[in-house]
C-alpha cells in the first residue's frame, strides 16, 4: 500500500522531483568543478547553478542570463566606486556605498533582469573594505565563479531529465481549462436561483494563480523559441486566447447574476442546460487534448446547443413572451445569448491552439510509423 500511495505521489508530483534531481545534480557538479578550479570562493558558483534552476530549460535560461548581466554590470560598477571613492571611514564608506547603490537600484528597478546587479556592486565594495583586497582581481574572481555556475546549471538543465517551457505551458493550460469547465458549470446549471458568490470567487482566485503560471511559462516557452531550443508553436496565441475565454465568462457571469423570472426560463432552461453540457465536454476535452497533445474535440455540439438556444430566443420573441418581461429580463437573456455567442467564438480559436500543440505529435507518430 505504501509502495502504492509513493508511486501515487511521484506521478503528480514529476515536476518537482526532476528539478530537485537537477538542482542537486547542478550544486554537486558546480561544486567539483569549483574544487578542481580551485576557485577562492567557489561557493558563488555553487549558490549560482542552484539559483538558476528553474522548472524549464526556459526559466533557466532566463535566470542565468539576467545573473550574468546583472553580476557583470555590478562587479564594473562596484570596482569603479571602490577606485574612485576613498573609503576607509564610515562615513566615507557610506557615501560609497549609496553612490554605488543608487543607480545600480534605479536600474535594476526599470530593467527588472539587472536586479542582482545592486548586489554584486555591494559585495565588491563592502567585501574589498574589509578585506583591503584589490577590488579589480575580487570582482573577476566573482564574475568567473558566477560564470561557471550558469554554465553548470545550463548545461544540466538541458541535459538532466529537460523539462521544456511548451509542454509545462500546455500542461498549465490544460488545468486552466478544467477550471472553466467549472465555472461554467456552476454559472449555467440553475438559472432559477442566485449564483452562489463564495463558490465562484474561490474558482477566480483558482484560475488567477493558474493563468500567472501560464504567463510565466510563455513567457519561458518566448526564450526557449528565441534561442532555437524549442520548435514548439508560438505561446503567445495560447496565452491570449485564454485571456479572451476568461473574458468571455466574466460577461457570462455578469448575466446570470441575479435569478431569471420563472416566465422567461421556462422558455430557455432545456436549451441551457444542452448547452451547459456541451461546452462542460469541450473545455475538459480540450484540456485533455493540451495536456496529451489529442487533436481537439468537436464543436458540433456546442453548435447545436447554441443554435437550439437561439430558436428558443426567436420563439419567444415571435411569441410574445419576450414582450411580457421587463427591461430588466430581456436585457439579461440579450446579454446572455450575445456573451455565449462570443464565447463559441473564443472556443474556435481554441481549437485551433489545441490542434496546433497535437500537430508535432501527429508528425513524430507519422515518422515513427514511416520508419
Amino acid at each position: 500500500m505504501q509502495i502504492k500511495a509513493l508511486g501515487g505521489f511521484m506521478e503528480r508530483r514529476g515536476g518537482e522531483l526532476r528539478l530537485a534531481l537537477r538542482t542537486t545534480l547542478a550544486g554537486l557538479a558546480t561544486f567539483a568543478l569549483a574544487e578542481l578550479l580551485q576557485l577562492p570562493q567557489g561557493y558563488w558558483a555553487v549558490l549560482t547553478s542552484v539559483i538558476i534552476m528553474q522548472g524549464s530549460v526556459g526559466g533557466s535560461l532566463k535566470a542565468g542570463i539576467d545573473r550574468l548581466i546583472g553580476s557583470f554590470a555590478g562587479a564594473i560598477w562596484g570596482v569603479a566606486v571602490t577606485l574612485a571613492i576613498p573609503h576607509h571611514g564610515i562615513p566615507a564608506l557610506g557615501l560609497a556605498l549609496v553612490v554605488a547603490l543608487g543607480p545600480l537600484a534605479l536600474v535594476s528597478a526599470l530593467k527588472p533582469s539587472f536586479r542582482i546587479a545592486p548586489v554584486t556592486a555591494i559585495i565588491v565594495l563592502l567585501s574589498t573594505s574589509s578585506l583591503q583586497a584589490d577590488p579589480v582581481p575580487y570582482a573577476v574572481d566573482r564574475v568567473l565563479e558566477i560564470g561557471l555556475g550558469c554554465i553548470v546549471g545550463l548545461a544540466v538543465s538541458l541535459l538532466i531529465l529537460p523539462g521544456r517551457a511548451a509542454r509545462l505551458l500546455a500542461e498549465a493550460a490544460a488545468v486552466v481549462l478544467r477550471g472553466f469547465a467549472e465555472l461554467v458549470e456552476l454559472l449555467l446549471r440553475d438559472l432559477a436561483t442566485p449564483l452562489d458568490r463564495s463558490a465562484i470567487l474561490a474558482i477566480h482566485r483558482r484560475l488567477r494563480r493558474a493563468m500567472a503560471r501560464v504567463e510565466t511559462l510563455a513567457g519561458e516557452a518566448k526564450h526557449e523559441r528565441a534561442n532555437r531550443l524549442s520548435d514548439a508553436p508560438d505561446p503567445e496565441p495560447v496565452l491570449r486566447n485564454l485571456r479572451r475565454l476568461n473574458h468571455d465568462l466574466t460577461a457570462v457571469g455578469r448575466a446570470v447574476m441575479t435569478a431569471m423570472p420563472a416566465q422567461g426560463r421556462q422558455h430557455l432552461a432545456e436549451p441551457m442546460n444542452a448547452l451547459r453540457h456541451a461546452i462542460v465536454g469541450f473545455l475538459t476535452e480540450a484540456a485533455e487534448g493540451f495536456a496529451a497533445a489529442k487533436p481537439p474535440p468537436s464543436l458540433v455540439p456546442v453548435d447545436a446547443a447554441l443554435a437550439a438556444l437561439g430558436a428558443a430566443v426567436t420563439a419567444m420573441r415571435q411569441s410574445g413572451a419576450l414582450r411580457e418581461q421587463s427591461g430588466e429580463v430581456v436585457a439579461q437573456i440579450y446579454g446572455l445569448t450575445f456573451a455565449l455567442q462570443q464565447l463559441r467564438e473564443n472556443l474556435g480559436d481554441l481549437a485551433e491552439r489545441v490542434a496546433e500543440r497535437a500537430m508535432p505529435a501527429r508528425g513524430a507518430e507519422k515518422e515513427s510509423v514511416e520508419a
